[in-house]
């Protein structure tokens, strides 16, 4: 299954091409076998409307349908249903009012709007384009146009049987055809001739005997100057309707042969009208006495890759008659702004015949350039000798507006800086139009504003294929999609890795993909020529004042993929109404990124430059001042959020070093999850940064956070914190005492556990095991919450581990010392969640001291304690370990009874690790019981959850039950894939029994 962006969380259907059915999530896949396909494109060509059942049996079959042709219809029907709601992520059984195909008077419904079915937005957008061919305006009918043909990825309904699709796939091609030929001459109609040639010789391989292809082939050549060419465009028409279809060329062919013939001049323009100015039709013709007519758009780059959605937009903006148009793009440097620029203002300037001006706004030294000198320049472009170039600023732009206001003229200021730079080069007259590209440029009224961002990742790489040659994605597809990623898909960094590969043909991909992996090396790689990103970057920072560059350096010292105002605040050392204003100022000036309200972001280039220039811009001492005040910062977080949710959340907190920031908001109950879920990664980046800091104070509040982050490990994907918890333990020996050091090893076989890595179960064992021996093994609670907690803990899950490796005599030794040393607390909630390890134990072990209805009436007990204390996460849990009594005693139906009962918690709490063995085990439960269809369900749902834990017991688990409840149903084939995946999960963490048991 492969993905696609979705549009506006939408589901969409494809049908021109191969049948697919996208989901809200942008999940691309294929509903189902050829027949159900048919059925679903015949709903999806009268989306909204009834379709019989009697007008699908005869879309689907000849003359004669077979008896069980209506049967056949309702089955597909089903299947269609089923397939869907499991790419949605619907619950089964969907007919109700919310199901996509519904069920009305002896047929079905399709329950979307026609421009979420291609085929239908094809032919609203190709109307479309008529109509705006119609006006006079081509460039707009271009732009429609080009959006809709780029939807076809092959024949229409491609594969499926059946008159209906037959002759649907019939219809389609010629409306294709058709709009290509429309494209094309609207391509003409703006002037861009030389363009149009490749893309009419590709057309009439398609469409050999189309006449008007061949005109527009004889017609483009012409006017590009390639008149003998034109000529021989006819002969090879001639030949081709005579040779293969025995006629011979219409009599607009042979007119348009003479004319050529002639030299006709009047050949060379487009026809009357085609591209008059759309804004004012009816307009008295431009004043053209004492002016010439300027052309001054540099070209479009020839490796412009992508950006369709935005074309499509200024298109629309600059063409859609709007006086005063202005459209503004904007984007940080290297960006691709002016490429796109570029793009738009060709496309449009047919629709401007009084001509095109443009400037750069920005000096070749980076500053911005001054009005007077450009607004010279374009009066000169418009005839006015250098002695009649008024001298003030104000006199020079009343004298440019005076000759523009009778023109219809396309404007285009490139790299402004301010409004105040940009107002006095806008023309009065409203048939004008402007086009400005700026870092930032927010007070600029506008009819559209577009943010550019970087490439998608398809476009990303096509360019880089561009430059490079496709036969490097060819030969290296990963590599070239890393490179692209690498590159943060930003457009020139792309041209520069393009550019190293095309003159290194002896490189491969992934060696210059090794080199700029490297972060010391990463900008000093990415050149082309002069030009490099590392410059691009430095015209930007060069404009920051002195405090807003400090902060720049600042905030990029801890790594974080993301951060917001109060963690910036923290880490600036100032109140978080400045530190607003100050991550403001950063992403007007094109160097910070504004994700979701009150959250920031690097792009991933700007990062590693800012990270190169604090190297030499900040002290030593200035850097650990960063990374303490960000690590303290979100220790105070994390333990806030402990407060706010855990029951031994003052046991917890007691030993914790002393912090300075006070007062982090993160909520309470589940806000303070959700902000523990949305820091995660930014946690981690700041734990890596203090491991490196070689700060005592640092790393002891790092390990003082990861300390506390497993108390939410059923709504965390922990393993996530292994790397960052690995490399605390040799700083914190190194810079700490014994205490800091014991805790160090505590967290890191924490996460460990949960990693998806080879041997980290083994090398998590190691950890705890260290942790054990540093603090004894019967510490006192008297000895400091500390070391007594990291103990009891660490024993209950080397006694998890333990089962895992199915050393059970071990397992119920470590199980059972965390139950005495909980004893010694007298906190009976204590008690019981150790005791639940115990027994869990017992359940898993087949020698186990404790018969099955014993453990399930002590798991009720301890249910009770837990429900008293409102300890929802341990309620689970235990009974999680009663149903698995239940269910290795044969009692089936009644194992699955308590699995659902401990699934609707898991869920309703977010407790997606529970959820997940939940789902599993009652697939098993299910299965045994002979519902295997129902365990498929459960099973599949097990994998999805399990990859949010990114833990390698869950996912092996669930692999194997859906493997095993597929192979009930008869699905081998998809069943041996999914056993295969879980003997390799269970290999990677060296579990020879249940790796060699699920072998297909």
């Amino acid at each position: 299954m492969s993905q696609v962006p979705a549009v506006d969380g939408a589901v969409r259907i494809r049908l021109l091409g191969p049948v697919r059915y996208v989901s809200a999530r942008g999940d691309v896949s294929r509903p189902g076998a050829p027949g159900p396909q048919a059925v679903l494109a015949a709903l999806a060509l009268s989306a909204g409307t009834l379709v019989t059942v009697d007008e699908l049996v005869d879309g689907l079959y000849d003359d004669d349908p077979p008896a069980s042709a209506r049967r056949v219809v309702v089955n597909y029907v089903h299947r269609l249903r089923t397939h869907l709601e499991r790419e949605d992520g619907a619950e089964p059984g969907g007919e109700g009012r919310d199901a996509v195909i519904a069920t009305t008077a002896d047929g079905y419904v399709l329950r979307l709007p026609g421009e979420q079915v291609d085929a239908l937005r094809f032919g609203r957008l190709t109307a479309q384009g008529r109509r705006h061919a119609e006006a006079g305006a081509p460039a707009a009918a271009g732009a429609c146009l080009e959006e809709a043909l780029a939807m076809w990825q092959g024949p229409a309904l491609a594969g499926l049987p059946g008159p209906f699709a037959q002759n649907w796939r019939r219809a389609l091609g010629e409306q294709r055809a058709s709009a290509l030929e429309l494209h094309l001459e609207t391509l003409l109609a703006c002037g861009r001739h030389a363009e149009a040639v490749p893309d009419i010789v590709q057309a009439l391989k398609a469409y050999p005997y189309r006449e008007q292809l061949h005109g527009s082939l004889m017609l483009a050549l012409y006017r590009s100057g390639r008149g003998a060419e034109a000529l021989a465009a006819y002969d090879r028409a001639r030949r081709v309707l005579a040779d293969d279809l025995g006629i011979g060329t219409g009599p607009a062919l042979r007119e348009l042969h003479a004319a050529i013939l002639a030299g006709d001049q009047a050949l060379l323009l487009p026809p009357a009208g085609s591209g008059r100015d759309a804004a004012a039709p009816g307009a008295a013709p431009p004043d053209a006495r004492g002016t010439q007519k300027p052309a001054q758009l540099p070209p479009v780059p020839s490796d412009f890759t992508g950006r369709h959605d935005q074309v499509s937009t200024l298109v629309a903006a600059l063409t859609a008659g709007r006086p005063h148009a202005v459209a503004v793009i904007t984007g940080m440097g290297g960006v691709g702004k002016t490429a796109l620029a570029l793009r738009t203002a060709h496309a449009v300037a047919g629709s401007y015949p009084g001509g095109q001006l443009y400037a750069s706004l920005r000096a070749p030294d980076g500053t911005p350039g001054e009005p007077a000198g450009i607004l010279a320049g374009f009066l000169t472009a418009l005839g006015v000798p250098g002695e009649r170039i008024p001298v003030s600023l104000a006199d020079r732009a009343a004298l440019f507006r005076t000759l523009l206001s009778q023109r219809a003229v396309l404007v285009v200021l490139d790299n402004a800086t301010t409004v105040a730079q940009v107002e006095p080069l806008l023309p009065g007259s409203g048939r004008c139009a402007v086009l400005i590209t700026a870092r930032s440029l927010t007070a600029m009224p506008a009819t559209v504003t577009v943010p550019l961002k970087g490439l998608g990742a398809d476009d990303a790489v096509e360019l880089i294929g561009r430059i490079a040659g496709v036969r490097r994605i060819e030969e290296e597809p990963d590599a070239v999609a890393a490179l692209a990623a690498t590159c943060g898909s930003l457009p020139l960094a792309l041209r520069a890795a393009g550019a190293r590969l095309a003159a290194r043909p002896a490189w491969s991909v992934t060696a210059l993909l090794e080199r700029v992996s490297d972060q010391a090396r990463l900008l000093s790689e990415l050149r082309v020529g002069d030009a490099t990103v590392e410059a691009v970057f430095e015209m930007s920072f060069a404009q920051l004042s002195a405090p807003h560059a400090g902060a720049f350096l600042a905030l990029s010292i801890p790594h974080c993929t993301e951060f917001g105002v109060q963690a910036a605040a923290a880490v600036l050392r100032m109140p978080e109404r400045d530190a607003e204003h100050t991550l403001e100022a950063l992403v007007d000036a094109a160097l910070l990124e504004a994700g979701a309200p009150g959250r920031y972001h690097f792009h991933d280039l700007v990062g590693a430059y800012a990270r190169e220039k604090a190297r030499t811009g900040l002290s030593a001492s200035e850097h650990r001042e960063v990374v303490r005040s960000a690590v303290d910062f979100l220790c105070a977080g994390v333990a806030a959020a402990v407060m706010a949710t855990q029951p031994l959340a003052g046991p917890l907190t007691a030993d914790l070093h002393p912090r300075r920031t006070v007062n982090v908001d993160v909520g309470s109950g589940r806000d303070a999850m959700l902000w523990i879920r949305r820091v995660l990664p930014e946690l981690t980046a700041v734990v890596e940064q203090a491991a490196l800091s070689g700060d005592a104070e640092s790393v002891a509040l790092a390990v003082d956070v990861l300390v506390l982050v497993p108390c939410f490990e059923e709504v965390l994907p922990l393993g996530q914190l292994a790397r960052a918890a690995t490399a605390l333990v040799p700083a914190a020996l190194a810079h700490c005492g014994e205490s800091v050091a014991g805790t160090a090893y505590y967290a890191a076989g924490t996460a460990l556990k949960k990693h998806l890595s080879p041997g980290s179960l083994r090398r998590s064992r190691e950890h705890l095991l260290k942790a054990v021996e540093i603090f004894g093994d019967a510490p006192r609670p008297s000895d400091g919450p500390r070391p007594f907690l990291a103990v009891l803990f660490a024993l209950a899950m080397l006694a998890q581990i333990d089962v895992q490796l199915e050393d059970f005599a071990s397992a119920r030794s470590h199980a059972q010392r965390s139950v005495e040393l909980a004893a010694a607390t007298g906190d009976q909630s204590l008690v019981a969640r150790r005791t639940t390890v115990l027994l869990q134990v017992e359940v898993q072990d087949p020698g186990r001291h404790t018969d099955l209805a014993a453990i399930g009436a002590r798991c009720r007990e301890l249910a009770g304690v837990f429900t008293r204390g409102e300890d929802v996460k341990w309620l689970i849990r235990v009974i999680i370990t009663e149903a698995d009594s239940l269910l290795y005693g044969g009692q089936h139906a009644a194992a699955a009874r308590l699995y659902r009962q401990a699934l609707e918690r898991a869920r309703a709490t977010d407790h997606v690790r529970n959820e997940t063995e939940c789902r599993f085990q009652l697939a098993r439960a299910l299965l045994a019981a002979g519902e295997a269809e129902a365990a498929v369900g459960h099973a599949r749902e097990a994998v999805a959850v399990a990859r949010l834990t990114q833990e390698q017991q869950l996912m092996a688990g669930s692999q194997q039950a859906l493997g095993e409840a597929l192979r009930a149903v008869g699905r081998t084939a998809e069943a041996d894939g999914h056993l295969a995946r879980a003997a390799e999960l269970y290999r990677e963490m060296r579990l020879a029994g249940p790796a060699d048991a699920v072998t297909p």
